[in-house]
């Protein structure tokens, strides 16, 4: 296991790498439970055989892939962090962007490019044993892709520049960290404020028709046009604004 320390402005990262694991989520998860967490914690694998993203659903956690996980106190309520799925996506969104890469964020918080999924995000939360909470934010992000898995719904950075050395990758790594911690401790001061403000500018299908579907419901067709200070995702069905809570719906571009 490889570790050293990430100075950010919002403290010290301590990052470890190691070659495989089940999950870098997993692992964080089950150590700060029993251990506590007095800082900010990174743990990356090269390869993760039981990788998780949203609503259960498995990432494939081979090939090229940087996958890293993040975990960081937050204090004794867990509502403080409300809505920072969308803030930490569209931080990484940001991040890519100031590397050159057009990205932008499928709400809630996928990251796409070119209209494919380039990343996915995990946000996940524990209480430790001091009775404060932590957040455990993973990212898997495609660097390359195999022939293989090349399909219409999928991304890789590869597609904006050829080659991805080691030595890049990690520093990608360490700027998307860094956005991930800032993005939290922006939220924990002043909410969804400066994501509502982005929003329009990093929103995939903006203004554009989308299909909304709904659990219990029939898919509808509707036009984006932003979110709340709550997170919510806004769109105009007829003359009604609708609102999707984060979890309770999903978007798809119609076809």
């Amino acid at each position: 296991m490889i570790e050293e320390t990430i100075e950010t402005p919002f403290g010290q990262i301590l990052s470890e790498c190691v070659d495989e694991t089940g999950s870098t989520n997993t692992d964080l998860l089950d150590r700060i439970r029993r251990e506590g967490l007095n800082g900010i914690l990174l743990r990356r694998a090269r390869n993760q055989t039981q990788a998780r993203g949203t609503r259960g659903r498995k990432w494939d956690g081979s090939g090229g892939c940087l996958m890293f996980s993040v975990a960081l106190p937050i204090g004794k309520d867990l509502r403080a962090v409300s809505g920072v799925t969308l803030a930490i996506g569209a931080a990484i969104a940001l991040a890519l962007r100031n590397q050159g890469v057009p990205a932008e964020v499928k709400w809630p918080n996928d990251i796409l490019l070119f209209n494919r999924k380039l990343s996915g995000i995990l946000v996940e939360s524990a209480k430790l044993p001091d009775h404060q909470y932590a957040l455990v934010i993973g990212v898997g992000l495609n660097i390359s892709l195999k022939e293989s898995a090349l399909d219409r719904s999928k991304a890789s950075l590869s597609e904006v520049s050829s080659n991805y050395s080691d030595e890049q990758i990690h520093q990608l790594m360490c700027e998307l960290a860094t956005a991930i911690v800032r993005a939290v401790d922006e939220v924990l001061r002043n909410g969804l404020k400066r994501t509502v403000l982005l929003w329009d500018t990093i929103a995939a299908y903006n203004n554009q028709t989308v299909e909304i579907v709904q659990e219990n419901k029939q898919p509808y067709e509707a036009i984006l046009i932003g979110i709340d200070q709550d997170g919510c995702l806004l769109a105009r069905n007829g003359q009604e604004i609708v609102k999707l809570i984060s979890g309770m719906g999903s978007i798809r571009l119609k076809k």
